[in-house]
This record gives C-alpha cells, sequence and structure tokens, in this order.
C-alpha cells in the first residue's frame, strides 16, 4: 500500500520528472531540427497522426459546448477539419475500448476485457493475469504497414502497452515515451528519420487520466477551492461502493484538476501541430483526436470511469483535420469507435483487409449520409453491463440481476430520465435491438473464436505492473 501511495503521489506531484524528460527530448528533437532538412518533400499518400487522449470526455471540451475554455487548440483543429459530435466508445475502460478502436470490433469479439486484472481485487494471481489482444486480430497498424507505411507508437504504457497486443504492426513501439510532451518530442525525432515515406504513428496519452495532475499553472486555471482528496484506488473504491461521501468541494476540485489536464493535453496538442507547421508536414499529415472512454464526476452516482455505461464515460471525441477533409464539418450523427480504423484507412486509399465491425465514414464526412449507426457499448466490470444505442434511444442492462434503465438520448443527453417503466413499448423496443446485437456480435465471434481456441491470458511483466499501479490501478 506504501508503495501505490508513493506512486501515485509521484504522478501527482512530482510532475517535473516527466517535465524534466520531456524537456531533454524537446533539446534533442530542436538539436536534430536545425541540422535536418525540412523541405518537407511530398510523399504520395497523406501522413497520419492518430492521438488517443486516456479518458478525455467530450463534454469537458470547448469545442463540444462545455463552458470552460479547455481546448483551444482542439478547438481551432475542428474550425479546420471534421468534428464528429457523436462517438460511443465500445467499452468503459482502456483496454478493450482501445483494442475495439485500432481493430474495428466489438470487445466480445477480440475478448481483451476480463473481469478482475487492475488490482481491484485481492487474489494477487487473478490481479497479475491478463487477457491480451490475439495475434488473429489485425490491427490498423499492421494494415498500414501491409499498405507500405512506416510505422510507430508511442506511450507511457499502462493498458496501451505491447505486452497486451498494442505493438503489434509498428516498426517502433516504445512503452516508455512518458507523458504526451515527451511522446510528442520522440515521434517528431521519428518523423525526421521518415521524410521519403508516409508515416502512421499512435501516441496513446495518460496526462488526463486520474489521479489527475497538479500541475502548475493547469491546476489553478479551474480550480476554485482546493480540497484534501486524492483519487487514487481506495478513494474511488469507496466513493463508487457508496462507502465514502464525496463533498461538493472535494468534487469540484476533483473537475477542476481534470479540467486543468485537458488544457495541459490541448495545449501540448497545439505544439506539436505547430512543429508539424515548421517541419512542413501538416498540409500532408492527416491529425486524429479522440480518446478511449470519458470520465465521471458523480452524474449518475460515479466518479472516475469503470462503473458504468452512462454518457459521460461513453461519449467521446473525434477530431480529423488534413488533406482533403472538409473545413468546419460538424457531422451530427452518432457513430461509434470502432468506425475510426477503417475511416482512417479509407481516407489514405486503404481497406483493411480483416472483416470490422466499423464502417469508413467518408460519406458521413461529406454529407452524403447523416444516419445513426447502431452502437454498442460493453463490460465485465460491476457483474457485468451492456448498452445499446440507435441514436434516438438507449438501453442499459445490468448482466448479474437484469435491470435495464432505458433514456431517450437524442431529447436527454446527459441520460438523466430513465423512460423503461414510463415507456414500456419503447423499453420492449430497445431490448429487442439489445438481443438482435448480441446474436449478431457472438455470430462473428464464433467464426474468430473455434470450440477449442482461447483467449490469451498471460502473467504480466513486473514492469507492466509497476505502470499500473503509477496510474491508479494497482494497489
Amino acid at each position: 500500500m506504501y508503495g501505490f501511495k508513493l506512486a501515485t503521489n509521484a504522478r501527482r506531484h512530482l510532475w517535473w520528472l516527466s517535465e524534466l524528460k520531456a524537456s531533454v527530448e524537446r533539446c534533442k528533437f530542436t538539436c536534430r531540427r536545425v541540422w535536418s532538412s525540412t523541405d518537407g518533400r511530398a510523399v504520395d499518400r497523406p501522413n497520419v497522426i492518430v492521438i488517443s487522449v486516456d479518458s478525455m470526455a467530450c463534454k469537458h471540451l470547448s469545442c463540444y459546448g462545455y463552458p470552460h475554455v479547455t481546448s483551444p487548440n482542439m478547438d481551432k483543429l475542428a474550425e479546420v477539419g471534421v468534428l464528429f459530435e457523436n462517438v460511443i466508445a465500445q467499452s468503459n475502460w482502456t483496454k478493450p475500448a482501445l483494442a475495439s478502436l485500432v481493430t474495428g470490433l466489438y470487445p466480445f469479439v477480440h475478448k481483451t476485457d476480463a473481469q478482475g486484472e487492475t488490482g481491484d481485487r485481492v487474489d494477487v494471481e487473478v490481479r497479475n493475469s491478463a487477457h491480451v489482444l490475439d495475434k488473429r486480430f489485425r490491427t490498423m497498424a499492421q494494415e498500414f504497414k501491409d499498405g507500405g507505411y512506416a510505422t510507430a507508437g508511442f506511450s507511457n504504457g499502462g493498458y496501451a502497452h505491447s505486452f497486451f497486443g498494442f505493438g503489434r504492426g509498428f516498426d517502433v513501439y516504445e512503452n516508455t515515451a512518458g507523458g504526451l510532451k515527451s511522446c510528442s518530442y520522440r515521434l517528431l525525432q521519428w518523423i525526421l528519420d521518415h521524410s521519403t515515406e508516409p508515416f502512421m504513428a499512435w501516441i496513446h496519452a495518460w496526462d488526463a487520466h486520474f489521479p489527475y495532475m497538479d500541475r502548475p499553472p493547469y491546476n489553478r486555471r479551474f480550480v476554485r477551492r482546493r480540497a484534501p482528496i486524492r483519487l487514487d484506488a481506495a478513494n474511488r473504491h469507496a466513493i463508487n461502493s457508496g462507502a465514502r461521501t464525496i463533498t461538493n468541494v472535494e468534487l469540484e476540485f476533483l473537475r477542476g484538476l481534470y479540467d486543468g489536464a485537458i488544457g495541459y493535453v490541448d495545449a501540448l496538442i497545439g505544439d506539436l501541430v505547430r512543429e508539424l507547421s515548421r517541419l512542413k508536414r501538416s498540409d500532408n499529415t492527416l491529425i486524429v483526436i479522440s480518446a478511449d472512454h470519458g470520465e465521471a464526476f458523480m452524474e449518475h452516482g460515479y466518479v472516475e470511469h469503470t462503473a458504468c455505461l452512462h454518457s459521460e464515460v461513453l461519449r467521446v471525441p473525434l477530431i480529423l483535420t488534413g488533406p482533403g477533409l472538409p473545413r468546419g464539418r460538424r457531422v451530427p450523427a452518432q457513430i461509434r469507435s470502432i468506425d475510426i480504423m477503417p475511416t482512417v484507412l479509407g481516407l489514405c486509399g486503404l481497406h483493411a483487409q480483416a472483416e470490422t465491425q466499423g464502417v469508413a465514414l467518408l460519406p458521413w464526412i461529406t454529407g452524403d449520409v447523416n444516419r445513426d449507426l447502431l452502437a454498442g457499448s460493453e463490460t465485465e466490470r460491476g457483474g457485468g453491463q451492456v448498452a445499446v444505442s440507435d441514436g434516438r434511444f438507449k438501453i442499459i442492462r445490468q448482466n448479474a440481476d437484469r435491470r435495464l434503465h432505458v433514456y431517450d438520448v437524442r431529447g436527454d443527453v446527459d441520460e438523466t430520465t430513465d423512460i423503461s417503466m414510463s415507456c414500456p413499448g419503447i423499453r420492449e423496443m430497445m431490448e429487442f435491438q439489445l438481443e438482435a446485437w448480441q446474436e449478431e456480435v457472438a455470430h462473428l465471434a464464433n467464426r474468430y473464436w473455434s470450440d477449442s481456441a482461447t483467449a490469451e491470458f498471460l502473467e504480466m511483466k513486473a514492469d507492466v505492473v509497476d505502470r499500473l499501479r503509477a496510474l491508479g490501478y494497482v494497489e
């Protein structure tokens, strides 16, 4: 327990340690840029940079209507590109959500959603084992690699660690690249080495993840009053179970730190875009900004993101900017995280070699199609939950007791009013859609998994556990 508290305190308060590493990477890049060619010579296909920010809820971005200006740089990218207003993540925690993003498949198919592997259980054997993304599933990086692209991935490990299968298809995949600032300058150095070939790069950044960094000046920008609370594993479990009451002052403090963390991420995205422009790469680079899932602040009685499948946790941003995209286009239709991979491939003239459940959104981008796509989300957390939305109505089912909640998400975006009892006809319709969706997903899963095939369940390496501990997962 002492080691866990030390790790979380270091991440929250000793931010200057990661800043020091990032400053070293920035100096390395600056020196290399001075002595390198920046002619930005054109390649025959667009470059791609995918930035997924862990726990970044779209409702906390100003370009999505948040009253505080948390994301001025992302706002500018949305103004010159495409913003999807209603994107549904496929799970409420990182590993299955990212696996869906990079494969275009639902969690029930790729089977990376395993209960009890994040330090929430006292059983050390269960806690230190994990399902990984099986080799039978092709990743976005593999598709780009086979399409002639140079590929690189940068993260600070956690559930984006290559141990879990996310490094497949990358020429370079760094699990210890640090926060977004360090990742960005590592990426920029790598770009200097690939000036004559198209590249695809992925950054997964943890800077907005709990327990929320106390980093000046961002820890003052949206915080009115400080409170003596840290959103570590003990506190979040106590709050979500009802064993501990969180005060309004504490909640506003945590929300202010979180908004400040998003502001920090936004500033770094702005820096990366400016450096790309200096390198004369911005005109031919597709930038994709999204998240694995969102974050809760007691909207439905929970904090963080692993306890529910409500909108604050499942609705994520998606901003695309780059060559050939319309300027200032906002897409109101409901789409899914599984659509990101086929869409990015399609914008680069490629197609997934393996079957995906997501679709390429090019007709939505051009405005030729505006229909909502049926979105499913699932988790084994909390006894298991599943949610399905058709863009008008949404149903959430608790698997343990079969309890249902139904919402009119078009008129009640924040899902404040459960209409499951007052509108039995709508409830029955959504139950039918949920069952039909599960049957369709199970049909594809059965084609991937024979009776004798099981998902890989491996002992986690010590460095993987250490990085999960630093993120507040392992006690």
